[in-house]
């Protein structure tokens, strides 16, 4: 089986480089362009399953790219966002907020999850799509945010070693991974 994990399109609070989280931001028209462009790179590329995070900037890009499959998208709340308490809202290149990136710092964050925490749910969640499905379809699409797919490539590639990079997760990145 085939796991494609895209990141949504680009928002306002993208633009103005501000940590959204779960505030529920739409996307704006560059955004709507990249998913776009996504919808048209996979057009040719057979989905079996759309799952998708509940919040507006995924579900968008999700129907955008399902234009040219039609398929139902799931809505699963495990895909959601991380919840950035306090930090929701504000710039993200503050260095308080690169160093909640951070697997092994795993700092704190008032009102919302650490990394390690919202790591541990993601896991969760890619074991249940991945026992769900694996064996029964070719390729799941999941549409959902920066964090999960940060979070998902460790799942894939193991946790992250000191002394640790931040990886940065484009609007609209793809990721593909072969789970056997």
């Amino acid at each position: 089986m085939k796991l494609l994990i895209v990141r949504h399109g680009k928002t306002n609070w993208n633009k103005e480089k501000r940590a959204a989280g779960l505030s529920d931001v739409e996307l704006n028209e560059e955004g709507i362009e990249q998913a776009e462009i996504l919808r048209d790179k996979l057009k040719d590329t057979k989905i079996d399953v759309i799952i998708c995070s509940p919040l507006k900037r995924a579900l968008k890009t999700a129907e955008i790219i399902n234009e040219k499959h039609n398929k139902e998208i799931i809505i699963d709340e495990e895909t959601i966002e991380r919840n950035l308490g306090v930090y929701e809202g504000q710039p993200n290149e503050q260095e308080i907020f690169n160093e909640i990136r951070y697997y092994n710092k795993n700092v704190p964050v008032e009102g919302g999850e650490d990394c390690k925490t919202y790591t541990k749910r993601v896991f969760k969640c890619l074991d249940k799509i991945i026992n769900q499905y694996k064996g029964k379809v070719d390729t799941v699409l999941i549409v959902s945010h920066g964090f999960f797919l940060r979070s998902a490539n460790w799942y894939f590639n193991g946790l992250p070693k000191e002394p640790e990079e931040v990886i940065r997760i484009k609007n609209c990145q793809i990721d593909e991974y072969d789970v056997n």
